[in-house]
């Protein structure tokens, strides 16, 4: 790369960072393929450096949409970024957890739901938000709502609300729902957990059938692994074996 770049201050590179590698939308590691995507990811591989000074903004800064992945795809993800990485990550959003039993005294989540929880938890240490997807809390409201049971509304609720605050770095829980819902005792239970309502506007979702794998990329960047060596501006991370082993680290 250019020494040019480098010879701008670090308060100008910060403010062109944030042109390319902050978005608006959610980003989903398994379905966005975009052109403004593909210049995120080409800029978090151009060398170690810009990779140490932008991997922080990228993760902490971004929100991330898990609500189409499994426990497998999160599980992958989380671990491909590294430990450091993930932890930067602040705000997740995810599908509402889905239940296997709904029977009184037997209300059970189904495995991805806990599965994709317990990823979260292990690996998003500094975690602040957590979202649930429109079109998940809808259908989780439906099926509460034709049940008409009151009890086991609250015994749901409850359990989902374990889950959730097993979380503990956890400062803000948002369930995104339509504004005409079917029951307000139902939105006045998660708000009794410290829930925030979210009313946000139905949209259609596009079909993709698109990967980040298709943009040349495994991923969103790795673990430099630390160091203070900023005399790598030409650094090839291709041909640097011993960079992908402390990417794993």
């Amino acid at each position: 790369m250019s020494s040019k770049f480098f010879s701008l201050s670090r308060e100008i590179r910060d403010q062109i960072y944030k042109l390319v590698l902050l978005h608006q939308e959610l980003i989903d590691p398994w379905v966005d393929c975009d052109r403004r995507h593909k210049l995120t990811l080409e800029l978090l591989h151009v060398n170690k450096t810009i990779h140490r000074e932008t991997s922080s903004l990228f993760y902490a800064q971004n929100r991330f949409d898990f609500t189409m992945g499994t426990p497998e795809d999160v599980a992958s993800f989380l671990g491909q970024i590294g430990r450091i990485n993930a932890d930067y990550i602040r705000h997740i959003c995810i599908g509402f957890p889905k239940f296997l039993y709904l029977d009184s005294g037997n209300v059970t989540l189904e495995d991805d739901s806990v599965g994709i929880l317990a990823n979260i938890q292990s690996s998003c240490a500094n975690l602040s938000t957590l979202t649930t997807s429109l079109d998940s809390t809808n259908a989780m409201e439906l099926r509460l709502d034709a049940l008409d049971n009151p009890k086991v509304v609250t015994e749901v609720l409850k359990l989902v609300n374990t889950h959730f605050r097993a979380i503990s770095s956890l400062l803000e829980i948002t369930v995104e729902v339509c504004e005409d819902g079917p029951s307000d005792h139902i939105r006045r239970k998660m708000e009794s957990h410290g829930w925030t309502i979210s009313i946000a506007e139905y949209v259609e979702e596009e079909d993709f059938d698109r990967s980040f794998s298709d943009c040349g990329y495994d991923g969103y960047g790795y673990d430099s692994g630390g160091g203070d060596n900023d005399d790598d501006d030409d650094y090839d991370i291709d041909n640097d074996s011993d960079f992908w082993r402390r990417a794993a680290d």
